[in-house]
């Protein structure tokens, strides 16, 4: 009469490969984010960013700093290949520190902040130097200020941004505070 059954073998085969699946399927991230997304979500962040505080000074409603409200009389972004800064002026002092980001951005490098230029009302273009700013007052107004000769009149200032390969150009138009792609 012979046993039917598995030998001890047989059994460490069958459970070294079912620990070499579980180790596969918990080191999996589900949630990884493909280059293209991630350069989407860091275009959204900077339109995001500078579509906030156009609104901020549009609205006349003041902001939100801890338990006060204040109204600013500027607030003015600078940006730079490493970071973007907020700040809320009243008159020249900084009443306040807004949204901030800078490399590596969310924390993991490949993102790209950079290739700066203006663009004039005759549609001559330039690069920027940076940093430079993005000045918004009260009633939308909004102006360009920096380093580089040409800034002051352009109306639209524009960047590079990206993550490694996927480059995405974000072009903001002063005039009408709209976003261009391309």
């Amino acid at each position: 009469m012979t046993k039917k059954g598995f030998t001890l073998i047989e059994l460490m085969v069958v459970i070294a490969i079912m620990g070499i699946l579980g180790v596969m399927i918990t080191s999996f991230d589900f949630n990884k984010k493909t280059d293209v997304e991630k350069r989407d979500r860091f275009v959204e962040k900077v339109s995001s960013i500078m579509h906030s505080n156009n609104i901020a000074m549009t609205s006349g409603k003041g902001i939100k700093m801890g338990v006060n409200i204040v109204n600013p009389t500027s607030i003015r972004m600078v940006f730079s290949s490493g970071a973007i800064i907020t700040n809320y002026y009243s008159g020249d002092i900084i009443i306040w520190l807004g949204d901030s980001i800078s490399s590596p951005f969310f924390g993991e490098s490949g993102y790209d902040l950079g290739n700066f230029y203006y663009i004039n009302k005759n549609e001559s273009t330039g690069s920027v130097m940076n940093p430079f700013n993005i000045i918004y007052t009260p009633g939308g107004n909004i102006s360009f200020s920096g380093a580089d000769t040409g800034i002051d009149t352009a109306v639209q200032i524009g960047m590079s941004v990206g993550f490694r390969a996927m480059k995405y150009n974000i072009t903001f138009d002063k005039r009408s505070a709209i976003f261009l792609a391309k």
